[in-house]
């Protein structure tokens, strides 16, 4: 299988980068990941704000995903996702919903082991390891790997995890996609600014997606429970509407429904969450449940042939 190391990175999404490796559609590769800090905070003593930001979220790729064209709907499978034996907590100034309660910067190196992140050696929380960053390169001006948008990107939605599969919409051939910002855990908003931040490998898969299944621009999981769309903006009710929007939309086209009776059905049966609070853009979900979705979006994708 193909492995990419993490020294292979980019901190922005952009059709002017160029592939570090190609990959046919239904092939399986791997991705080395560094942690946001890019491996700069080495101990407790290295602060946040010692940090050089210019190398802050890295993301292993872009892999050019052949067959792929520009406005296809791509679905990423997360099949499995291996984190480092330890993660980090940096606090500083600032940072997360309550941030402005924190009066200096402090680092706390968190051990990963039994299946646990232990936080203080009396508090150990169950490991739930995610993707912080995944998407493609987008159609205008590059976009920062700290940011989340249409592209994907800086999504920090914990149920990227392995098993789910993100949906995007390929704005170049090739798609472009990069994937970074591992966290051991991290609970939904990421409200103090910060999961366990660690370094890892991810095996994703590429495939194709009907317009009869999925025929919308915004990301979205694939997961146990249904299909979760993504809307990022500036405020959460923004992204709420963005996301609510979105769903209305597919629950009328799947079910052949006058867009009123669409908004209605959707009201009744979908979820919203907060995916994070504390990037540049804020992120939201609204859940379909699988029943009202296509079974096709469920499906395993068929796989490739493996690389020798």
């Amino acid at each position: 299988m193909l492995r990419i190391p993490a020294s292979s990175a980019i901190t922005a999404f952009s059709a002017h980068s160029e592939p570090v490796a190609v990959v046919a559609l239904g092939e399986a590769f791997e991705c080395e990941t560094q942690d946001c800090y890019a491996g700069q905070i080495t101990s407790e003593a290295v602060l946040r704000p010692h940090i050089d930001m210019a190398h802050f979220n890295p993301a292993t790729g872009p892999v050019f995903v052949e067959g792929v064209l520009a406005g296809d709907v791509i679905r990423v499978d997360i099949e499995a996702i291996d984190i480092g034996e330890a993660g980090i907590m940096a606090l500083s100034p600032g940072l997360g919903v309550l941030g402005d309660r924190i009066a200096a910067a402090d680092t706390r190196v968190v051990p990963i082991a039994d299946g646990q992140a232990w936080v203080t050696p009396e508090l150990p929380v169950p490991v739930a390891p995610m993707i912080g960053v995944l998407g493609v390169a987008p159609a205008g001006d590059p976009i920062g790997t700290s940011w989340p948008g249409t592209h994907g990107g800086n999504l920090d939605t914990r149920i990227l995890r392995a098993g789910s599969a993100l949906l995007l919409r390929a704005q170049h051939d090739g798609a472009l996609v990069a994937v970074g910002d591992l966290h051991a855990v991290q609970g939904d908003g990421e409200l103090g600014g910060t999961g366990v931040e660690i370094a890892g490998r991810v095996r994703l898969r590429v495939s194709a997606v009907g317009a009869e299944a999925y025929a919308s621009e915004l990301p979205a999981v694939v997961h146990e429970a249904g299909l979760s769309l993504l809307g990022s903006a500036a405020t959460l009710d923004e992204a709420v509407r963005i996301a609510f929007a979105g769903a209305v939309d597919l629950v009328g086209g799947w079910r052949g429904l006058a867009w009123e009776d669409a908004y209605r059905a959707t009201s009744l049966v979908a979820r919203t969450e907060v995916s994070q609070l504390v990037n540049p853009l804020v992120t939201a979900r609204v859940t379909i449940p699988r029943g009202w979705c296509p079974a096709a979006l469920f499906e395993a994708p068929p796989a490739g042939a493996a690389r020798g």
